[in-house]
């Protein structure tokens, strides 16, 4: 039996705390199964009353000699527990807890929560819930849920599957999906996720046969990588996920060693789970909904080219601005499809994509040359998707492109987008023919080519998804000796991890405190000068480092006055030397770290250094480990990844290099994740073409 399937599709629902009265939690749940005609057992438990709603009530839980997969629990929070205690004693196997009061409410609430979840641990029961709206499979007439999910409209069955961590806004997106003409199939308002988890909801998504594209709200995950691990499974199965993450805004800075934990925010980090996983993110209700409309036809493109055609040129400008800005290209049609479109389009149309028809057209007459036209741009090779603007058209020409645009969609499997401002009722049989089609209408030129921007991203990810990129492997511990406990390392000891797994550092020499006088060999100078200090995490700031130091008779000098100045602004830091390291100058100063997340684990940074690394903010992350392509890409999300190109004069920078050395940092992170809570390579100097990259300072903070 595939997960959840009870709970998704139970024989009977009893509901503790039902009520005569629609207006109280336990009134709506009873009232819904009713109104929406549940096929199974409703049983209420109230030993207040002999029947609510027609149903016989019960007045305890252990009365009830009825199969039931579900209870819902519509009491005060203090009750609860002993309720969970009921289910498990009555082998029922899904507990649905309405009310709030838990941890959401501070620390008494968080010790009921516990309890609860403890009870039903014992007694071998699942929670959805608490504080949550409850759940809604819309097929079967599933209603263990109140509030806002129990009222109009109702959702209409669907291939879309949700699950919510908020009640009354999650269940506004859904809403507006449905408003828009998206079907629905599950909806799980999860609240507190006391227990079952979203990732573990949309993980039964993926095997649920009848699910084929998940929508979800975030405001927060506890298990980064189960979320990851099921998101991956959707993308492999092609289950799209549609994902709205809330919460984003920076709350402040930690208190960290690292550059790179003062430059990365939660919201860093769920982006770059994204698009690890092919993840669909959305910022508003409206995107949403064009999202699911246009993924539902399940057709996907094989390329980042668009055509659009229409008798608005205005439309037209207006997609190909956003059109740039989602990265997709208005793609010249063939010779073929020019000499076809010449031959039966009017002759004041422009012809050069966007293709403007002209304002009237098609007129009654017009169908097979409009059929031919649309036909050759389907069939061109260079052309991946297809737009059509209809803009202020309605009535007869409206339906009369829209039969042609239907039958032309037909027979091809690219996508086909429309664009109509009129509402259905102005234009009724037009957006019919559309619908029936599957050929979504969206209100806005920018909303199509956003929504063709996002079925080009989605077929990118299922390709890499379908190539997975190799992971270099680990390098063998042997010789790496780790200190025990949290303890933030020195920078001569970050390098000599750092090299451990594969990443160039500067050549360096240690000069202890007892041999600071002496002049040292091996060196190429000038170097640089730097206090050695498990204690010192920012030695610039206290007057600890000195650039450009010519000879030994000046490095003996200044090292005596980095000694001198890390005593006095630091009397309580143990200071072991000073470290003298080669200077690279030909170089880009970049920055490399590493951050482990609570929920996700360890994440790398890559950004643009300097002065200006953390104003500027220029930083992408993705989870580790990871190869070279994911590392390619983000080199290619940097805003400022043209100072890696040739410039007057200036050669281009090897980014093949820091490439491979971002995925040897990732594996570095992901095999040491048990000990590294942090790692900073600042900066990491990116060499020309060939010369390589070379780390010139490294700090790793171990827990």
């Amino acid at each position: 039996m595939p997960a959840f399937e009870r709970l998704f599709n139970p024989r009977g629902i009893a509901v503790i705390g039902a009520s005569a009265d629609p207006t109280r939690a336990g009134g709506q749940t009873i009232d819904a199964l009713t109104r929406h005609g549940f096929q199974g057992g409703v049983y209420p438990i109230n030993p207040k009353y002999d029947e609510i709603g027609g149903y016989r009530c019960y007045p305890a839980l252990e009365a009830l000699d009825q199969p039931c997969d579900i209870v819902v629990i519509a009491l005060p929070a203090a009750h609860v527990t002993e309720m969970v205690e009921q289910c498990g004693a009555c082998r029922i196997p899904y507990a649905v807890v309405l009310g709030g009061g838990f941890r959401e409410t501070g620390p008494e609430g968080e010790a009921r929560e516990k309890a609860m979840v403890a009870a039903a641990r014992a007694g071998g029961v699942r929670l959805i819930g608490p504080n949550c709206l409850g759940l809604v499979n819309v097929e079967r007439k599933v209603y263990a849920a109140f509030g806002s999910l129990t009222r109009e409209p109702d959702l209409q069955p669907g291939p879309v599957s949700a699950v919510i961590q908020s009640g009354g806004f999650g269940n506004s997106l859904v809403i507006r999906c449905a408003l828009a003409g998206v079907g629905f199939r599950q909806v799980v308002a999860s609240g507190n996720e006391a227990d079952i988890s979203a990732a573990e909801l949309i993980d039964a998504y993926v095997d649920d046969p009848g699910t084929k594209i998940i929508l979800t709200y975030l405001e927060g995950i506890t298990d980064g990588r189960r979320f990851v691990a099921a998101a991956r499974r959707a993308l492999s199965a092609g289950k799209p996920i549609i994902a709205w993450k809330a919460g984003n805004t920076r709350q402040g800075t930690r208190a960290a060693a690292s550059h790179t934990a003062n430059l990365t925010g939660d919201y860093d980090v769920f982006r770059a789970a994204f698009r690890q996983c092919g993840v669909i993110e959305v910022h508003d209700v409206d995107e949403a909904a064009d999202f699911a409309l246009c993924l539902m036809s399940g057709r996907r493109p094989k390329g980042r080219n668009v055509a659009v055609m229409g008798g608005s040129g205005g439309s037209a400008v207006v997609f190909a601005d956003t059109a740039d800005e989602v990265g997709l290209s208005l793609a010249q049609p063939c010779a073929q499809t020019m000499a076809v479109l010449r031959a039966n389009l009017p002759s004041v149309a422009s012809l050069e994509n966007p293709i403007d028809y002209a304002a009237g057209y098609p007129r009654p007459g017009d169908e097979p040359k409009l059929q031919r036209a649309l036909d050759a741009v389907l069939a061109d090779d260079n052309i991946h998707q297809l737009g059509l603007l209809y803009a202020t058209v309605l009535g007869g020409t409206l339906k009369l492109s829209a039969s042609i645009l239907a039958e032309a969609a037909a027979r091809s499997d690219k996508p086909v987008l429309a664009f109509s401002v009129m509402p259905h009722a102005l234009a009724p049989e037009g957006h019919d023919i559309l619908k029936a089609a599957g050929i979504p209408s969206l209100p806005s030129p920018a909303r199509v080519a956003r929504a063709m921007g996002m079925l080009a991203d989605y077929a990118e990810a299922l390709a890499r998804q379908n190539n997975p990129e190799a992971v270099p492997p680990a390098p063998s511990a042997s010789g790496l000796e780790l200190p025990p406990g949290a303890v933030t390392l020195d920078e001569h000891e970050s390098k000599i991890i750092a090299a451990h797994f594969g990443v160039p550092v500067t050549r360096d020499v240690v000069i202890p405190v007892d041999r600071v006088g002496e002049a040292v060999s091996g060196l190429r100078f000038p170097v640089a000068a730097k206090v050695l200090s498990r204690d010192i995490a920012h030695k610039t700031d206290i007057g600890a480092v000195k650039l450009g130091v010519r000879d030994n008779e000046q490095l003996t000098a200044i090292a005596a006055e980095l000694l001198a100045n890390a005593t006095k602004a630091r009397p309580d830091a143990k200071v072991t030397g000073v470290l003298a390291c080669e200077m690279v100058t030909d170089a880009l100063e970049t920055i490399v770290g590493v951050v482990n997340d609570p929920a996700f684990g360890p994440v790398v940074a890559l950004g643009i250094g300097g002065i200006f690394a953390e104003s500027m903010r220029d930083v992408t992350f993705r989870l580790a480990p990871f190869g070279l392509d994911t590392a390619r890409e983000m080199i290619g999300e940097l805003r400022g990844r043209k100072l890696f190109e040739a410039a007057r004069g200036k050669p281009a920078r090897d980014t093949d290099a820091l490439a491979q050395t971002l995925s040897r940092v990732s594996v570095m992170a992901w095999t040491l994740r048990e000990r590294i809570a942090e790692v900073d390579i600042n900066p990491l100097l990116v060499r020309e073409a060939g010369a390589g990259v070379v780390a010139a300072d490294a700090l790793v903070v171990l827990r």
